[in-house]
């Protein structure tokens, strides 16, 4: 997935500032997908030369004022084409500084790796706790671009990718704890 998709996707959802994007992105993507306010930006920069979004200045008394995003017809057709793509090995970028950092361990004391694991589960299990209680507010979700249902199955994954992380880190502990 580009950082582009993801963005279209939202702004099928409803027209947003950059701001509002980025927070909608937190709230609903970031599970699976990590991006900060500053290359959202300059994504709908580029989206808006390729002619998939507008955006419109809005004048606000009290605030600065904000550009609010809206997909063309043209970002929509882009947002099909890729959601239509069968490509499965682009879809397998594994990129994991925690099994970079773990394979090199070896160069280190063993105490370092393994609270490294012990960060990184506890880490896993507020994740975990998080898309949990964010389940309960899908359903409210409008249903003007994305079914509740592909939102939820997206999340399940990410819960049960959480659970498979907790299990892993726990029997790699254990061998590690073993070793003398």
């Amino acid at each position: 997935m580009s950082l582009k998709h993801g963005l279209l996707g939202l702004l099928t959802i409803r027209q947003s500032s950059g701001y509002d994007l980025s927070k909608l992105f937190q709230e609903s993507l970031s599970f699976f997908w990590v991006a900060n306010q500053s290359q959202i930006y300059r994504e709908l920069d580029k989206m808006e030369q390729l002619g998939w979004v507008v955006s419109s200045k809005v004048e606000q008394d009290a605030r600065p004022n904000k550009r609010v995003y809206g997909i063309t017809q043209e970002g929509d057709k882009e947002l099909i084409r890729w959601l239509k793509e069968e490509n499965a090995e682009d879809l397998a970028v594994v990129r994991n500084p925690l099994l970079m950092k773990l394979f090199f361990s070896g160069k280190v004391d063993r105490e370092y790796a393994i609270v490294l694991l012990k960060n990184y589960r506890k880490f896993c299990q507020d994740a975990r706790a998080e898309i949990r209680a964010e389940v309960e507010g899908i359903g409210q979700v409008e249903e003007t671009a994305a079914k509740p249902a592909y939102w939820l199955y997206a999340t399940d994954y990410s819960i049960r990718n959480y659970d498979f992380q907790i299990a892993w880190i726990d029997e790699t502990l254990r061998r590690l704890e073993g070793l003398k």
